[in-house]
């Protein structure tokens, strides 16, 4: 053995030293280097995202709907429901619409030039106008496959079903409505022009709910003011009839005693004449012609004498009067006491009711307020009723139709929330395919690379060198495959995953554990390793659930879905890439480490139980 052999690191690198100097041996190095990108990236690349151009693949609309004629008010409609469903699908290119007759259709979908053809049949307007009468008929539309075509590309068209249904869907419920109402456009304009009146409606209610609160502001301050009255005018009536009650009697006993007043008066009216003629008489005798009157009592007299004049025209004028007034006067005076008394109640009741009254107006304003606030409400609501009624019906253009059509053909939306979404098809497959492409680096690599140093084998190197030594070319190499891999798929397709750093180191520990697993079936097995392999990466891929779930495969692979590394490896990229529990990872790291491990310990027992060598191990030759 050479003495420059002395660690596993300088058997990897003699054992990569012997693809030197011969083009074909070092193309030999690169192809294994490329094998995953070759595999991984180029299936990941056609599987992009291919249900983002559906509207690529050619399908066929064939449409034979005659149409029909429908009764409606005033008349009849022609519909054509199939007209409506091409137009609003030539506005929707969910495929790469080809409208086309039966018979080229039928031979295009034989030929594989047509993935799927949609057939319109003659009766469906028919159909469609029976469904507003009492023997209603479902309508259908026609889906034509072949398989032969491709059956994932039927599948493809299946995933888009939903879309079409509500395409189709619209254009029944269109068509539908027409039947119902007939000019769809009339009656779009009927309910915009209603809800346009309700809304008028609503503003003069609301002028008048205005003009009927000032009412109700207006009666409260009459009605003020007619409590202020009727509680003056009851004032005044508690007045008169204590002054009625107090005149009253008095003017009764004058009637009474009137005559015998006016006696009186008389007798009154002749004593004041004599005593006047009396003092006259004495003034005369004492002070006129008498030089020895006394002037200052003759003054005294005659002042006293034009004060007793005057007393006596008074009590002749006030006898005057009462000579003049009757009994019937009096009388008269009492009714009109009693009159008064009367009037004065009623004033005060007819102002007690019209302060009840303009309380009870005030009320009803009130209530006549709020009744129109009501009726202001319900035109409101009507008009907003009346809106989104014209607002839901369909169009009769197609173009606004065929953007309608989900909420049409699919009025309940159902509302999905994905935690760790994958994006594109591709993205939520690459960690199966990633997977796969290591696995198939460690098979091919050990087709080109010795699995074990033969002049080691005879050396004094240990076993467990010698095993590390004949896997670490395949793991160096490895792990630049596992880089060219990322970097390929990340820059050339934007695999951008949630954490780029764990999925570059979790691909490098997986390539490091694939190499060793595949490093041990070579060096034990041979040829047959090969085989092993290839058979051990039919299970893996059947029970790792990288395309459904283990769930839904046989009980077979459910049982081998825990034992096989590759199981680890999809549920650990899964989360690296799109997000999800950190606890997968560490689990998957965990399981490869012991994988790892595993291989190069067993490895180097198969190593150990071949120390033994014959001349013609020695330079082995390049075996592809």
């Amino acid at each position: 053995m050479s003495p420059s052999i002395t660690s596993p690191f300088t058997l990897a690198a003699a054992e990569l030293r012997r693809f030197r100097g011969h083009p074909i041996r070092t193309l030999a190095l690169v192809a294994i280097v490329l094998i995953p990108l070759v595999y991984g990236g180029l299936y990941l690349w056609f599987a992009w995202n291919p249900y983002g151009k559906l509207d690529q693949m050619p399908v066929a609309v064939v449409n034979e709907d005659t149409g029909a004629t429908v009764d409606v008010e005033g008349g009849t409609q022609d519909i054509n429901g199939g007209d409506q469903l091409v137009e609003q699908l030539k506005e929707d290119r969910i495929f790469d619409w080809r409208f086309t007759s039966a018979s080229t259709a039928a031979q295009g979908l034989e030929d594989g030039d047509y993935y799927m053809v949609i057939t319109v049949p003659e009766d469906f307007s028919t159909q469609l106008a029976s469904l507003s009468g009492a023997n209603p008929e479902q309508a259908t539309v026609e889906f034509d496959l072949n398989d032969a075509n491709g059956y994932v590309a039927g599948i493809m068209a299946s995933t888009v079903e939903a879309e079409l249904r509500n395409q189709i869907n619209t254009a029944v419920y269109v068509t539908f409505a027409t039947t119902i109402f007939g000019d769809l456009t009339e009656l779009n304009q009927g309910l915009t022009e209603a809800a346009d009146g309700a809304n008028d409606l609503a503003d003069g209610i609301g002028t008048a709910q205005s003009g009927a609160a000032d009412l109700q502001s207006g009666l409260g301050e009459l009605t003020t003011g007619a409590q202020q009255v009727a509680d003056g005018a009851s004032q005044v009536s508690d007045g008169v009839d204590q002054a009625v009650g107090t005149a009253q009697p008095v003017v009764q006993a004058l009637a009474e005693n009137w005559s015998q007043i006016q006696a009186g008066s008389a007798g009154a009216a002749d004593l004041a004449e004599r005593a006047d003629t009396d003092l006259d008489t004495a003034y005369a005798t004492l002070c006129t012609g008498n030089p020895d009157a006394d002037a200052d009592a003759c003054a005294a007299l005659q002042g006293f004498i034009t004060d007793a004049d005057d007393v006596n025209g008074d009590i002749q004028n006030a006898d005057d009067l009462i000579q003049s007034t009757s009994t019937d006067t009096l009388d008269q005076a009492s009714e009109d006491l009693t009159t008064l008394q009367t009037g004065a109640g009623d004033v005060a009741d007819g102002a007690s009711q019209v302060a009840a009254a303009a309380a009870t107006a005030e009320d009803g304003a009130g209530d006549l307020a709020g009744g129109l606030t009501t009726l202001q409400d319900g035109a409101s609501t009507l008009a907003s009723k009346l809106s989104t009624a014209a607002e839901s019906v369909p169009s009769t253009n197609p173009a606004e139709d065929a953007g309608n059509a989900e909420a049409y053909g699919s009025p309940v939306a159902i509302s999905e929330d994905n935690l760790n979404a994958a994006g594109t098809y591709g993205r939520g497959l690459a960690p199966f395919f990633i997977a796969i492409a290591l696995w198939v680096f460690g098979l091919m690599a050990y087709l080109v690379l010795s699995t074990v140093n033969g002049r080691a084998l005879a050396g004094p190197l240990r076993s467990v060198p010698i095993a590390i030594g004949g896997w670490l070319p395949g793991a160096f190499l490895g792990v630049l495959s596992a880089l060219v891999l990322y970097l390929a798929v990340e820059l050339g397709l934007g695999l951008d995953p949630k954490d780029a750093l764990d999925t570059v180191g979790l691909s490098l520990l997986v390539i490091l554990t694939f190499t060793a697993m595949a490093h041990l079936f070579k060096l034990a097995f041979g040829t047959a390793g090969s085989l092993l392999l290839v058979v051990l990466l039919m299970l893996q891929l059947t029970s790792a659930g990288g395309l459904y779930p283990v769930e839904t495969t046989p009980r077979f692979f459910q049982a081998l879905h825990p034992l096989l590394p590759m199981s680890y490896v999809v549920d650990a990229l899964r989360v690296t890439i799109s997000g999800g529990e950190g606890s997968h990872i560490t689990r998957a790291v965990v399981i490869l480490v012991v994988y790892l491990v595993g291989a190069l310990a067993v490895s180097s027992l198969v190593v150990a139980m071949r120390r033994r060598w014959r001349p013609d191990s020695l330079n082995e030759p390049l075996q592809v």
